[in-house]
């Protein structure tokens, strides 16, 4: 079993093995009480962020409310952070 270290308001643990549960604190960028904006490992484009939920899901589909709108706030924020440092042309 595997305690998630990048959870931390309780420990989640989980019989398999997280990547995302394991990363250097330097990957990540900034986080909330649900999810956390990581410097993706291998960017699509340039700091191009992944957004992680904090709890272990299939889907993004299995989170609940709370969760959901605290993801959304990081994409809002992140999105303003990329949008004032890079100015890109589009998301995708």
């Amino acid at each position: 079993m595997a305690v998630c270290q990048n959870d931390f308001y309780h420990y989640q643990v989980t019989t398999m093995t997280c990547p995302f549960c394991l990363l250097p604190p330097e990957r990540i960028v900034f986080a909330n009480l649900h999810g956390m904006v990581i410097r993706d490992g291998f960017p699509v484009s340039p700091e191009h962020p992944l957004i992680i939920p904090r709890r272990h899901v299939g889907s993004f589909f299995e989170i609940d409310s709370p969760e959901r709108d605290a993801l959304m706030a990081l994409l809002e924020e992140a999105k303003r952070r990329l949008d004032k440092e890079f100015k890109p042309n589009g998301y995708n």
